[in-house]
């Protein structure tokens, strides 16, 4: 090879060392371990303190026969709903949680009761109206009847939190018609049972206390609520409680039963946990 033909090559090889931002020896390329995955999800948020975060995403709603032995009238039909991303509350407010809210003048006091004042216990005998102002106060709402039946049963359409395995001492405090650690004619702490958690990690939601929801009561609703974000009738007489309480049977306990009630009904059996938008 002639001396020109050389000095051509090397002055050809800087040129291209020089203009290249890639140093001698790097990979032009990241490897597959750096870069991120095809369709990879964010990370969820980080939910709030002693709440749970519900994703987005399309759930049964409402009771389907061939997954469950008998369906009330206004359980139907099933329908496929798409909901946004929530929290939920993890566990129902207890007595302790309340009283603050009390002491705070946000709201209202209840009254006694008597073997259900545990600090750590579900508080009891709150109308709809002082749940509402519960939740208002923690900077929270009441959730939709389709938000707790979410967080309830998952996207499943299970029967009950844990599965469609019918209810146990181990899963739900209830009345069982024995004497063997649950239904006793009190309530437990709260998350006293964690093999009856929901699948998204919510506790309780089956037995303890009913829980109150927001929406207005239409026993048709099922058949014309939206497909999307549904909130309950405009208008209604009653409000909806859910998720049976420790003096339920195991039917009432089903993840999607009803019950309808006038907002300013009170009674020891009946609480409530909070939601709050994602």
């Amino acid at each position: 090879m002639s001396g020109k033909i050389k000095c051509a090559l090397a002055a050809a090889i800087m040129l291209i060392a020089v203009k290249s931002p890639i140093s001698p020896g790097m990979a032009q390329t990241p490897s597959p371990a750096t870069q991120p995955p095809s369709g990879a999800q964010p990370p969820p948020p980080k939910a709030p303190d002693r709440m749970v975060y519900v994703p987005a995403g399309v759930f049964t709603m409402g009771c389907v026969r061939k997954n469950q032995r008998r369906c009330d009238k206004d359980e139907m039909p099933g329908r496929q709903i798409y909901l946004d991303a929530y929290f939920i509350d993890a566990y129902e407010v207890t007595n302790q949680e309340y009283s603050k809210c009390v002491a705070a003048g946000a709201c209202t006091k209840i009254q006694e009761r008597a073997g259900f004042n545990d600090p750590t216990q579900p508080v009891g005998g709150v109308t709809w109206f002082q749940a509402t102002a519960y939740c208002s106060y923690a900077g929270k709402r009441l959730p939709t009847e389709a938000e707790w039946e979410k967080a309830a049963r998952g996207a499943d359409a299970r029967s009950y939190p844990w599965g469609n395995q019918p209810p146990s001492c181990s899963r739900a405090v209830y009345d069982n018609k024995k004497d063997d650690g649950c239904g006793k004619g009190v309530t437990w702490p709260v998350g006293s049972m964690p093999d009856g958690k929901s699948p998204y990690g919510a506790y309780d939601m089956a037995g303890n206390v009913w829980e109150w929801v927001n929406d207005w009561y239409s026993v048709d609703y099922y058949k014309w609520m939206p497909d999307k974000n549904p909130k309950g009738p405009t208008l209604g007489q009653y409000r909806i409680f859910r998720g049976g309480a420790w003096e339920s049977p195991d039917y009432y306990l089903r993840s999607t039963y009803r019950v309808k009630i006038m907002p300013e009904y009170q009674h020891h059996h009946i609480g409530f946990r909070c939601a709050k938008s994602a």
